[in-house]
């Protein structure tokens, strides 16, 4: 398992729109992705789960990635997660 932790920059939180990119990033990588947001968390594959954490500017999300490629998975989702929330 490999894990990284970003901190929200998104001015008015995660709205739906940027919430389906997200869960399309995670489906894409092809492992299990778990998003944190304090007490609680999601699959990230799942848009539910992920607007169920009501991400706001300033929250640490701390994501986990499982898989067989998951080092290669967590660096390119990482580096989206980055630039876009």
């Amino acid at each position: 398992m490999v894990r990284f932790q970003v901190v929200s920059s998104l001015e008015n939180g995660l709205d739906i729109k940027r919430a389906g990119e997200l869960v399309k990033e995670a489906i894409r990588s092809g492992g299990k992705v778990t998003i944190r947001n304090g007490a609680r968390q999601g699959d990230a594959r799942l848009i539910f789960n992920v607007m169920s954490l009501n991400i706001r500017k300033g929250d640490t999300l701390e994501f986990m990635v499982e898989g067989e490629n998951e080092d290669e998975e967590a660096s390119s989702l990482e580096k989206y997660v980055r630039e876009h929330l």
